[in-house]
């Protein structure tokens, strides 16, 4: 049974909490992410036209993905550092 609140089920990432917090776990899912990415782009530029336009889709959703996690962890460094120095940059 869980005892968390609806509220706070849907606030807890426990895959993402993982990756902000151990970098040896968040470069693993990267550098797997960026083997996909070479294996599509291969499909995108020697693909039938229907593999070309599926892999360029999923290309690009790979792409906004690791955008994201990129933003999250400069914020996620960017807040830690403002905790160290009190705010003072």
């Amino acid at each position: 049974m869980n005892d968390k609140s609806p509220n706070e089920e849907l606030r807890d990432y426990p895959i993402l909490r993982a990756l902000l917090t151990d970098q040896a776990q968040y470069t693993s899912l990267r550098e797997k992410c960026l083997r996909t990415c070479r294996t599509l782009d291969d499909l995108v530029q020697s693909g039938s036209g229907e593999e070309k336009e599926s892999a360029q889709k999923i290309l690009n959703a790979y792409g906004h993905a690791l955008g994201f996690l990129d933003e999250i962890v400069v914020a996620r460094d960017r807040v830690l550092e403002e905790h160290e120095t009190g705010g003072i940059r």
